[in-house]
């Protein structure tokens, strides 16, 4: 039987993307030097948007960057600005007390109505004035803003907004304001999202056409890996070196799209059927419908 990696190790093979890497990087790069920016990773699901990130997220950490991650949910019950509160939770967690009053000021008390955990490390912390809901909001996204490219000036920010298909209102109007902030930043923000989810009605559409006008938004759109790629990610994660041909077939199983590659290898390694007199048939290489369903399941997660 071919051995396949585990499951965690087949998630951090990571190949070709080397244009969309590079321009990645350039954004990086940009907020690093002052010049702050709005990057939106799309795709189809399993198509990498999370997987490329993640690359990217540690290509920031070796420049010296701070990476924050936040990740929306389709759920009943997320409370509002969800995403926000888990980078700013994040972010609060690991500063000490006298970094963040100096960062935070005189806003530390809206951004604690909603990130709670403030108030264990500026424990006199009085409660911010009572104001009309929209006065309030205005508040809160404008000291939210302040407080990131203030922590940003002592360390760049790279922040990740995952699945933005599935974000509430709130956390889509806290995005456009800082989107409009973030020129003279050295911050980051990436977010994720799903094309295939959004129709003109959708909320984060309207997001997007007002992003889009700002000077520090970029589009970066995920396709499949090309054949080449997909033949290099097979022998990554199995050793199998497949023939030219029978990497076509894979290929149009799959369209390049690494988790449903990904899961291909694992459940077939799973049922005894990952063998190198198997795969090197055109029938092994045949999806079983049992297969296609449950990853078919795992993407509408």
């Amino acid at each position: 039987m071919v051995e396949s990696r585990p499951t965690s190790d087949i998630a951090r093979v990571f190949v070709g993307r080397e244009q969309e890497m590079a321009e990645l990087k350039a954004a990086l790069d940009d907020a690093l030097s002052g010049h702050g920016r709005l990057v939106m990773l799309v795709g189809e699901p399993g198509i990498g948007k999370t997987r490329t990130t993640q690359e990217l997220a540690s290509y920031a950490e070796n420049r010296g960057a701070k990476v924050l991650w936040g990740r929306c949910y389709e759920e009943e019950g997320t409370p509002p600005y969800w995403p926000w509160v888990q980078t700013l939770r994040s972010y609060v967690q690991q500063a000490g007390t006298e970094q963040l009053i100096a960062e935070m000021g005189r806003g530390a008390a809206a951004i604690a109505d909603v990130v709670p955990e403030i108030h264990d490390k500026i424990t006199d912390l009085k409660p911010s004035p009572a104001l009309e809901p929209e006065a309030a909001r205005f508040r809160l996204f404008d000291t939210v803003t302040t407080f990131l490219k203030n922590a940003a000036q002592n360390q760049p920010l790279m922040l990740v907004l995952d699945d933005l298909h599935w974000a509430d209102r709130s956390s889509l109007s806290l995005l456009e304001f800082l989107g409009r902030e973030l020129g003279e930043s050295r911050l980051l923000l990436v977010g994720c999202y799903r094309d295939t989810e959004l129709s003109r009605q959708h909320p984060l559409a309207e997001t997007l056409a007002q992003l889009s006008r700002e000077p520090v938004f970029r589009r970066q759109v995920l396709r499949g890996l090309g054949q080449d790629e997909l033949g290099r990610f097979i022998e990554a994660t199995t050793g199998v070196q497949l023939s030219q041909e029978l990497t076509d077939i894979l290929y149009a199983h799959t369209e390049g799209n690494p988790f449903f590659m990904t899961e291909v290898i694992r459940l077939l390694s799973e049922s005894g059927e990952l063998t190198a007199e198997h795969i090197g048939t055109h029938e092994g290489l045949r999806i079983p419908e049992g297969v296609r369903e449950v990853i078919g399941q795992r993407l509408n997660r």
